[in-house]
Order: structure tokens, then sequence, then C-alpha cells
């Protein structure tokens, strides 16, 4: 009999947003968290943005001079998880997983900057882990003594790599062979090299107002607004959570993954793989409502809608949070369970905002906040490189 998974923590850092009681208020009212970055272009142009514009108190601590800005996101997403969770120096067997598509990438091109121009002696001595991806999981793992004898993995899956941890972890709980999983993810996708490959696809927009780009569920949309952050939850098997007597905020009770084995530049176009997904976490559950990747890109949208339809109806909800947060690549689905958790606890179903919904009006999109009973959640997620992932969350197990 597989053991059951369940969650006993969770933090988060966003763009404004600095712990769970703020992402709580934001979900609840609405409230866009983006901004509107001058100079980012290629050709100084503005960009809307999911930015962190607070100083990190991890930046200040000399124990982590030169650890990455993921790293350093990480790390006070996994703090508030942690605490919560009540989890300091455990005896229980233990993995970190925490996924990214973007970590690095700018230490990397600071780093590639200085030496082309000639400035080799300004490039640090801790540069190699600085751009070593595997420091984003590493890091955490051992800033907080979890690293020694333990499983430390860090996975690098696009867009889909934090909720693709989320699977790995609930496997591995499900198998025995860990306890307890610190599983997230980290994002710092503010580097030349991602800006301009998505302006050149037209998936971004420069100079334009807040609303005008990211639009969830929105045939007037084709593109979406990029954002930073970390998100970390922490998952054990019920057994070690009642043994410590710990608080449970959700069981997963479904998790299904795959790759669309089509091109590292396509996807699946009919969102075939993606419904293989959602059918087989979903099963025969009853869903109150989906939380969505939908993050204004009309081809992902339309198919999380025609998904959404095909196995749960016009009856059953379904909502995006990236009108309020963005989308910050591996962190959107850890995100989207988190708001998932606080839905459960909180009883309502956050919003779809900054859209006119338009070519979406057959679909239940919830467009202002609705209170009421919340039992089963499914969360989807996918993104470059092919990977899908659908992930439920339950209050019962």
């Amino acid at each position: 009999m597989k053991n059951k998974t369940v969650i006993t923590g969770f933090g988060l850092r966003l763009p404004k947003i600095q712990n769970v009681v703020q992402f709580e208020k934001v979900l609840r009212n609405g409230i866009c968290t983006q901004s509107i970055v001058t100079g980012i272009g290629p050709k100084r142009e503005s960009l809307v943005c999911g930015i962190i514009e607070e100083e990190l108190e991890e930046a200040r601590e000399r124990k982590l001079r030169g650890y990455p800005r993921a790293a350093l996101l990480g790390i006070a997403a996994a703090k508030e998880a942690l605490e919560q969770a009540q989890i300091a120096s455990p005896k229980a067997r233990l993995a970190v997983i925490i996924g990214t598509s973007t970590s690095s990438l700018p230490e990397i091109e600071q780093c590639s900057y200085l030496y082309k121009s000639n400035q080799y002696n300004k490039i640090s001595a801790f540069n190699a882990g600085m751009t070593n991806i595997h420091s984003l999981s590493s890091g955490i793992a051992n800033y907080f003594g979890l690293g020694d004898g333990n499983l430390v993995f860090t996975l690098t899956n696009g867009c889909s790599s934090g909720s693709d941890a989320i699977f790995l972890g609930k496997t591995l709980l499900e198998n025995g062979t860990v306890d307890i999983c610190i599983v997230g993810a980290a994002e710092t996708p503010f580097c030349d090299s991602a800006i301009v490959s998505f302006a050149k696809q037209k998936a971004i927009k420069f100079n334009v107002n807040i609303g005008e780009t990211g639009n969830p569920f929105s045939k007037n949309s084709n593109s979406f607004v990029i954002s930073e952050g970390a998100a970390v939850i922490v998952m054990e098997t019920e057994q070690q959570a009642n043994k410590e007597n710990k608080h449970i905020y959700g069981y997963l009770t479904g998790a299904a993954a795959n790759n669309d084995g089509v091109s590292i530049h396509q996807m699946d176009e009919n969102g075939e793989r993606l419904y293989q997904t959602f059918d087989q976490a979903v099963g025969s559950r009853k869903i109150t409502y989906t939380n969505s990747l939908a993050l204004g890109l009309d081809l992902q949208d339309e198919n999380e809608a025609k998904n959404h339809m095909k196995k749960l109806g016009a009856h059953t909800p379904i909502t995006s949070i990236k009108g309020m947060i963005g989308h910050p690549f591996a962190v959107s689905g850890v995100a989207q369970l988190i708001s998932s958790l606080i839905s459960l606890r909180d009883h309502f179903i956050p919003p779809t905002t900054l859209s006119d919904f338009k070519g979406y009006e057959h679909v239940n999109i919830v467009k202002e906040t609705m209170h009421g009973d919340i039992q089963n959640i499914a969360i989807t997620s996918h993104g470059y490189g092919g990977n899908n992932n659908t992930i439920v969350v339950s209050k019962v197990g």
C-alpha cells in the first residue's frame, strides 16, 4: 500500500509578496503585483514585469556570500515553509528537490560580460559555484543543514520544473524512499538572453501598460508577463506527519507527468499530452475547480480551457492567478499549489484578473472571488521542453 502524501508547510517570495499572509490578501482581492521596468529592452524599452524590488535579507548574510540570487530567493521561501512545518534538524530520511528554468543565467551572463570586456579581475573566485545551476538546491539544502547524507536534486525541466519536483517528491514519499521532501522552485529570468528570445517570438510586449499584456483566457492576448520569485512546500508521508502531530494543510491525491516528444522549440499544439496528465491525475474525483497555468499565450490558454471542458465540463470553474503575479516560469506550478492550499483552508476561489475573456465566454472562468466549500483542486503546468504536469490537491486523503 502506497504512503499518503501530505503538505505540512509552505512559503514563497513573489513580486510585492514577502510571505503567505500577503499572498492570501493578493489572491482574495485580485491585486496585481506587476510593475513597469524601464530601460530593460535591447533598445532601452520598458517592460511589464513581476519583479522583487525589496532587498533580500539573505543577501546580507556573510555565509551566503557568492550564492546566486535564485538560491537566495529559494532560501527565503524555504525559511517560511520549514518554520510552518516545524522542521529544524529532522532525523527522518529527506529529499530536497528544487526546479528552475533560469537559475544562474544572470550570473553566467555577468561573468561572460566581464570576461569579454577585459575585466577578468572583477570575476569572483566564487563564480564556479554561482553559475552552477545545482547551487540552487544544494544551497538551500546545506543552508538549513538538510543535505548531509540525504537526496538533493535540481530539476531544469523548463516551466514545469516546479510541478515536476512535486511529482518526483510524491513518488519518493509513496514508495517509502524518504519520509520528508522539501520541494519547490526559484527563478531569476531577468537576463538579456531570455528577454531578447521571448521578444523575438513576440511572446512579450515592450512599451505597454500593466493590463495590456499577459491576459489569461483572452483571444486578444498572445503575450505573458515575465516574473521572478521562489516557492517551497514541505511534503511528508501521512505517517511521518501524524507521528510528530503536524498540521496537515492538504493531501496530494493525484499527480501525472509526461513529455510531448515533439521538439525543444515546439509543443503539442493540440494539448493531447497535457490532457493525458489531466485525465490521469484527476481520475474519477469530483474537482471543485481547476487552478490553470493560463498565462496569456493563446495556444496554451486555449488548450487549458479545452482540456478542462473535456474532462470536467462547463459546470466546473477554472481560474488563473497569472493576472496577479505574472508568470514566474517554474515557480508557477508551486505558487498555484500554494494558492490552492490557501483556497482549501480559507474556502474561496481566487479570480482571474486582467482579462476581457474574449473567445472564452463558453468557459466557466472565475471572474470574481468565489466563496464556498473547496474539496479537490486540479493544478496544471507545462512549458518549454515539452513537459506536461497535473497535480490534484485535496482537503481529505
